[in-house]
């Protein structure tokens, strides 16, 4: 594959935290996103802007984890999810993601969840569900 390509998603990975601390897999990963760094603009126009609004960088906001998982009731990710969700904690995480070489990132911080929705049962559909979390800072390494 040459350079500039584009890389496909397969092999992305998620892991949450347990009640004992330990990074677990989420099983039945269908998509997530890698939450983007948002800075915010705040006006600094003063009297000498020549009639130009001029802005400053602001605070940065990590945006949201979402992700889509097959939804199986009672399975262990089910019930980890569940677990995490209640606690109320922020606890670690990790994404790993795919480069387009074939080698992979680990994207690490900590994250508390927000919700965990399944969808409708669809009749002849595979189940899936809807998990949303706020991270704070993530660091990207090579995976060790």
């Amino acid at each position: 594959m040459a350079v500039g390509d584009g890389v496909l998603g397969d092999g992305t990975q998620l892991f949450l935290t347990n009640d004992a601390a330990a990074l677990v897999l989420i099983v039945g990963l269908m998509s997530v996103n890698r939450p983007a760094l948002n800075i915010e603009k705040v006006e600094s126009t003063d009297h000498a802007s020549n009639k130009t609004k001029t802005y400053i960088p602001g605070l940065a906001d990590v945006g949201e984890l979402q992700a889509t998982v097959k939804y199986e009731p009672g399975s262990p990710t089910d019930l980890l999810i569940l677990e995490h969700l209640a606690s109320r904690a922020k606890r670690a995480f990790k994404i790993v993601t795919v480069e387009e070489d074939g080698s992979t990132q680990d994207n690490t911080g900590s994250i508390f969840l927000m919700t965990y929705v399944p969808d409708n049962a669809p009749v002849g559909g595979i189940r899936t569900a809807t998990l949303t979390g706020q991270p704070g800072a993530i660091t990207q390494g090579a995976t060790a």
